[in-house]
């Protein structure tokens, strides 16, 4: 009797730790951040040196080391990637309104936004001479500010415009760096001041937009959107599956981004010109994909390829 209850109790503790996982998984905000546009910086910064990607990065890792967890956050490459394919401008043109259908075809439910307006590097002070040689002592101060906005791509709202500071300074004889050559994700970078100054303002941005989220009750969306992963001839997987929502039997429609139109005067997204390609049924499902079968293809004539549409019927 004692072993039949404790292989029960057992089999019960084996049966939480499994469903867990899968419900926290399903709680999660899908979130994608856009590389940050850093042309206000006044500072010059020689070399190949992108500022803005960098504080994106920053801004990844902090959302996903937050704890409890809230968001699942899309790969930066993958982000490239669409940008590219879909042709969509420079970050300084992204918008609420062409943040919002970015987003929706990377199938986000959050679309993080920004620029970075100070990253800098001030020194005062002057040398002491020693011997006859120059000591520096001086004062440097190192100042990070971001403005950044989250934009909930299914209303195309401006769900938070959050501003994250972080300054250090430090009296001390000068150490000089090659700015050129530091990478920000680097440990030597955020060992220097600029990278505490940095991380201050980024934990300060991931803060405040925790307590918008936790506050904030999403629309419920008319229906599931996705990108094609992978097609041939008979089989298309898709890039949601069970921790979205998906299930066995769902119908969708994949549709071929065939234009960007943007206003000739500020460059603004303001229409897209798509194709439907074909409808689809799914016949497996996995945590972060589906596999469909081809129910009917439209006479477009068009392929159903990697990076296409797929909306739910």
């Amino acid at each position: 009797m004692n072993k039949n209850i404790l292989l029960t109790m057992v089999t019960f503790l084996l049966l939480i730790l499994l469903i867990t996982p899968v419900s926290a998984a399903q709680d999660l905000y899908k979130i994608a951040v856009l590389p940050f546009d850093d042309g206000s910086i006044d500072e010059v910064w020689w070399g190949d040196y992108n500022v803005g990607s960098g504080v994106s990065d920053e801004l990844v890792t902090a959302l996903l080391n937050l704890t409890p967890q809230k968001f699942r956050v899309m790969e930066r490459e993958q982000i490239q990637r669409v940008l590219e394919e879909q042709e969509f401008g420079a970050s300084g043109l992204v918008d609420a309104s062409s943040a919002a259908k970015i987003g929706k075809i990377l199938g986000v439910q959050f679309l993080l936004i920004g620029k970075v307006t100070e990253f800098t590097n001030k020194t005062t002070g002057g040398a002491l001479s020693l011997g006859g040689k120059g000591l520096g002592l001086k004062t440097t101060t190192s100042r990070v500010v971001i403005d950044a906005r989250l934009v909930d791509t299914n209303s195309a709202e401006i769900l938070a415009a959050v501003k994250g500071e972080g300054e250090k300074k430090q009296a001390n004889i000068s150490v000089e760096y090659d700015w050129n050559s530091l990478d920000l994700s680097s440990d030597e970078f955020r060992a220097t001041n600029l990278g505490k100054a940095l991380r201050e303002a980024v934990d300060k941005v991931v803060k405040e937009l925790e307590k918008k989220v936790t506050a904030f009750t999403p629309a419920k969306p008319k229906g599931l959107t996705a990108l094609v992963a992978y097609a041939d001839a008979s089989r298309i997987i898709i890039n949601i599956g069970s921790n979205d929502g998906v299930k066995e039997g769902m119908s969708f429609e994949v549709h071929k981004l065939l234009q960007v139109i943007k206003d000739p005067t500020t460059g603004e997204i303001i229409d897209s010109i798509t194709e439907p390609v074909a409808e689809i049924k799914v016949t497996q499902v996995k945590d972060k994909s589906a596999t469909c079968s081809i129910v009917k293809k439209f006479r477009s004539g068009l392929d159903i390829s990697a990076g296409d549409q797929v909306v739910q019927k």
